[in-house]
């Protein structure tokens, strides 16, 4: 069965786009198949994914969402899957920042990303979704749709305490999408033994590891992950043993024992 993850954070620069397309890509190298989904205007998936212009993509999902919207025939699936690296992906671009707003009059609106994706995901092992910073009806589309969370934050007291709104939002969701869960917390960026990454991990286990996985998987920081990013590549391809790429290795292990 396909199994839906969002990546998602309410707060930008946690790593959420270095998170989704380093494990869909990992996903895909042990063989599964793989659909990336660029929920996000600024289309950092697709930069890192295609070889394209997001500007000059002429189907994306902010199309596919209005053709849901419009209750039409939604167009031949090779004319908006771009292949890559082993790996499907639905690309974004600036569009997507005007979705908010489309929704707003439209009847069941939660419900719509839902449609597409429960049409598209038997064809895959997992659809990774690489979400927009931000809640709204947008996002909870994608809660509705999805089956597990993998929320990355940044190991910074600013960024730690911005889950608390996020974990309310899930709780709320949780009454639509009972299947909906918290595969786990992601701490990324973590500079080891400095003051802040030691205070970030105190507070998040105790406040959430009684009720919510926290990955013992960390994610290190590392300047070739924003290196690898010029070159088109996932850390894991472009530098296969830097510590980052080895951590995103162990955290594709844990998410697979999770299921």
């Amino acid at each position: 069965m396909s199994k839906v993850i969002a990546i998602t954070n309410e707060k930008g620069g946690v790593g959420k786009t270095t998170t989704a397309t380093t494990i869909a890509y990992l996903f895909a190298k042990k063989g599964k198949k793989v659909l990336l989904i660029d929920y996000d205007g600024q289309a950092n998936s697709t930069l890192i994914m295609s070889d394209e212009n997001p500007n000059n993509i002429k189907i994306t999902i902010s199309t596919i969402i209005n053709y849901i919207i419009k209750d039409e025939e939604l167009p031949l699936k090779e004319t908006y899957i771009i292949k890559n690296k082993g790996i499907d992906l639905i690309p974004s671009n600036a569009n997507l920042f005007t979705l908010e707003t489309k929704l707003s009059t439209v009847n069941f609106r939660e419900y719509i990303l839902k449609k597409f994706i429960d049409k598209i995901k038997v064809d895959y092992d997992y659809v990774i979704i690489d979400c927009m910073p931000q809640i709204g009806t947008a996002m909870l589309n994608v809660m509705v749709a999805s089956d597990s969370l993998i929320i990355p934050t940044q190991a910074e007291i600013l960024s730690a305490k911005g889950l608390s709104e996020l974990i309310k939002h899930y709780q709320v969701i949780k009454k639509v999408n009972k299947n909906l869960k918290i595969d786990g917390i992601l701490i990324t960026m973590d500079k080891e033994n400095t003051k802040s990454s030691k205070k970030v991990k105190e507070m998040l286990n105790n406040a959430f590891k009684e009720e919510i996985n926290i990955f013992q998987t960390i994610i290190p920081r590392s300047i070739k992950v924003a290196e690898a990013t010029i070159y088109k590549k996932t850390i894991c391809e472009y530098l296969p043993t830097n510590i980052v790429a080895k951590a995103y290795k162990n955290l594709v292990n844990e998410v697979l024992q999770i299921e």
